[in-house]
């Protein structure tokens, strides 16, 4: 997957679809993310980044050193995909989501927050996808804050553990899945 048309279209095309960082490509209702990768803007004086979910995390991390800046939260494999980090991330990571670009379970792409610390238009749906496990939609684009990396490494050396979920995050969860995904495209 080169393009978001082409992720559209495959969504569009799918009964179910499950996302994955896998190399192969082979089954039909798998979606690998890793082609689509790439940093579309950082402005270091901004302290913003934004990457295509398909970005390693050492590719994210060697842009960042050459300003001397890091990612703010706790990174335990740089060889991950920021989308897979996102995916699976906790309140350490979604305190830093400052916007996120989604194609949902009807192919249609939506943009949520932007480069901007604060932003109050309503639910934050950037950071309540954070951990949503690729169940929801396609995170195609991600914003985050960054940090000087003195002040980043100590923040991510302060490893936080990752609690259950509790039964409003699952209420919750259950119906951001009725509103991006009606269908039930993803799995």
């Amino acid at each position: 997957m080169q393009s978001i048309g082409e992720i559209q279209k495959k969504v569009r095309s799918a009964n179910q679809l499950r996302i994955t960082n896998s190399r192969v490509e082979s089954d039909e209702e798998l979606l690998n993310m890793t082609s689509y990768s790439g940093i579309v803007e950082y402005f270091p004086e901004e302290l913003v980044i934004t990457v295509k979910s398909g970005t390693k995390i050492k590719d994210i991390n060697k842009t960042l050193e050459e300003n001397k800046q890091a990612l703010p939260f706790f990174i335990e494999d740089s060889e991950k995909t920021i989308g897979s980090l996102y995916s699976t991330g906790g309140s350490d990571l979604s305190d830093n989501v400052l916007g996120v670009q989604i194609i949902n379970g009807k192919g249609d792409l939506l943009n949520f927050g932007g480069q901007v610390m604060k932003n109050v238009a309503g639910y934050d749906v950037s950071r309540l996808l954070v951990g949503s496990m690729g169940k929801l939609a396609v995170i195609t684009q991600i914003s985050f804050k960054v940090l000087p990396e003195k002040i980043a490494l100590e923040r991510r050396n302060k490893k936080n553990k990752k609690n259950n979920p509790s039964s409003l995050r699952k209420e919750i969860e259950k119906r951001l899945k009725d509103i991006f995904d009606p269908y039930g495209v993803f799995v």
